[in-house]
């Protein structure tokens, strides 16, 4: 599992509802070490809209294109920001946000395309249709104007969810006999079945030591030294880690084994230290809660982004912060 880690003490999380672009609810998705936000929130009208949100400024209505559905769905430390949108033909594509101006990044041929990874090389990963094909394809954008079809294991669809410094995508992609996989690509080998933990699996982040998180039934730590790693749940029967940082912090989502009013499973956000400790980083006042992004380390600081219900029930973005003693 590489190199071996220092137990870092934890002092307790705060966590702050980042808002909405005037509707109901806000899901963030990604948070870079400057602890810049991006993520969908509805608007007055209740259209779906890409919001940035920074400390000094609050949240805005990101705008990328012409349309009226948006999305932002990750953001490097250098500002770039990766989604997708209506052109306002019908279509809807990946985009890249950078410097102030937005790349429509087109399509493997199809009518759709989404990027949900960008890299701090400006590189971009997600998935698109293809020419006359209903099923999606993961892709890479490794030099401008070029969209690489990373192919599937064999079966119809695959996605890349994730993309490191070092060009590496991860992702899910069916087998031949139509079997969701976590996959590890990269230029020189291609792409990797990472296996399961008996279940159906799914790769949604990595780090630049291709480290890999995900979930199959339970969340996974892979390493190409280890496999597939089971972290375990807060209590409960399943779980999902949906990103890990470069120093090896993890975030997720798990269910806790209590039930909430209407008798579903409870299910909250956790962080697991590098020592393997999970933390339960609690809700707004409401039974549940996700992370979905950490960034890396910046003044003794972690960041993670992700929703929470609040105390009348209605999902909000969130910022929670960890100082690490």
């Amino acid at each position: 599992m590489g190199q071996p880690r220092a137990r870092a003490a934890l002092v307790p999380v705060s966590i702050q509802d980042l808002g909405t672009l005037g509707g109901a609810v806000s899901q963030a998705k990604a948070v870079n070490r400057r602890g810049q936000v991006v993520g969908t929130s509805r608007d007055a009208l209740g259209r779906t809209r890409a919001f940035l949100w920074e400390e000094t400024l609050g949240i805005v209505d990101l705008k990328p294109l012409t349309g009226v559905n948006t999305s932002a769905n990750d953001i490097n430390d250098t500002g770039e920001i990766a989604g997708g949108g209506d052109t306002g033909f019908g279509d809807f594509h990946a985009y890249l946000l950078s410097a102030g101006t937005s790349f429509d990044l087109g399509t493997l041929g199809g009518n759709e395309s989404e990027a949900l990874a960008v890299n701090r090389h400006g590189q971009v990963a997600g998935h698109s249709r293809g020419a006359g094909a209903p099923m999606k394809h993961a892709f890479l954008i490794a030099e401008p104007g070029t969209m690489i079809d990373l192919g599937t294991l064999g079966g119809a669809t695959s996605i890349a969810h994730d993309l490191n410094d070092r060009g590496e995508a991860v992702g899910l992609a069916e087998t031949k006999a139509g079997e969701p996989r976590a996959f590890v690509w990269t230029a020189t080998d291609g792409m990797r079945d990472l296996g399961t933990l008996g279940a159906a699996s799914m790769a949604l982040g990595i780090n630049d030591r291709t480290e890999v998180v995900g979930g199959s039934g339970h969340a996974f730590l892979w390493t190409a030294g280890g496999g597939m790693l089971d972290l375990g749940t807060l209590g409960g029967r399943t779980s999902c880690a949906n990103a890990i940082n470069d120093a090896g912090w993890i975030v997720g989502v798990s269910q806790t084994g209590e039930t909430d009013a209407r008798g579903l499973p409870v299910t909250h956000a956790f962080l697991r230290t590098p020592d393997g400790s999970m933390l339960d980083l609690g809700t707004l006042g409401g039974e549940h809660s996700a992370a979905v992004a950490v960034s890396d380390e910046e003044g003794g600081i972690l960041r993670i982004a992700g929703h929470s219900h609040d105390a009348s029930a209605r999902m909000r973005a969130v910022l929670w912060a960890v100082r690490l003693g």
